[in-house]
């Protein structure tokens, strides 16, 4: 798939999200690797509203997370250091993100009791994460409490990598899910995974009160 057709399909991809309630107020940010091109990203401009995004408002940027010169007078989203840091320790070629209530409360909800991982176990649609063949298996999805400072937060999922990317993803607490995939397919199926389990780690913790 060429630049052109990979920023088409991820900007209706953006939109559809948009609908499921996942990116309010021009929030969440995504990005893609042009497979030609092993040195630089495209990633979302910031401000843009996600109910109305094109091919067009993702911009280039080198893999350092350095805004690539042709770019120099759009803004990157506030995270695109995190982009940078996942694509320079993994394969991916897409990294998709959701604000969604269940992603931002969540990931807050456990590290307000000092726990650093949220432990997902039981449930069928584990399978869809890259890695995990049984519901018996324990998914370990890492947490990070939010912070403006991204180099600090770079640092601190440098430091826990090799569980950032078991689990193909992160969240970060009052923020939301980050997730990725050697291809839109996979990282789209890692993120509706997430969705659907969060929703139903919220819901099992409703019926258990």
């Amino acid at each position: 798939m060429n630049e052109e057709s990979q920023a088409k399909s991820l900007a209706d991809l953006i939109v559809e999200f948009n609908k499921k309630g996942w990116s309010a107020a021009t929030g969440t940010n995504y990005s893609f690797r042009d497979e030609s091109n092993d040195d630089s990203y495209w990633v979302s401009q910031s401000g843009k509203d996600k109910a109305y995004f094109q091919a067009d408002d993702f911009m280039k940027v080198q893999l350092t997370g350095e805004v690539c010169r042709e770019y120099e007078q759009f803004k990157p989203s506030a995270e695109n250091l995190i982009h940078a840091t996942i694509y320079q320790n993994t394969d991916a070629k897409v990294i998709l993100h959701s604000h969604s209530v269940n992603s931002t409360i969540l990931p807050q909800y456990f590290l307000d009791k000092s726990e650093s991982y949220l432990l997902i176990e039981g449930y069928e649609v584990q399978k869809a994460i890259t890695g995990y063949t049984t519901h018996a298996q324990e998914l370990f999805l890492p947490l990070f409490q939010n912070t403006q400072d991204m180099d600090q937060l770079r640092e601190e999922i440098i430091d826990r990598w090799q569980f950032c990317n078991k689990a193909y993803g992160f969240a970060i607490g009052n923020h939301g899910v980050y997730t990725w995939g050697t291809d839109l397919a996979t990282a789209k199926r890692h993120l509706e995974a997430y969705e659907f389990l969060l929703d139903c780690v919220y819901k099992r913790m409703l019926l258990n009160k």
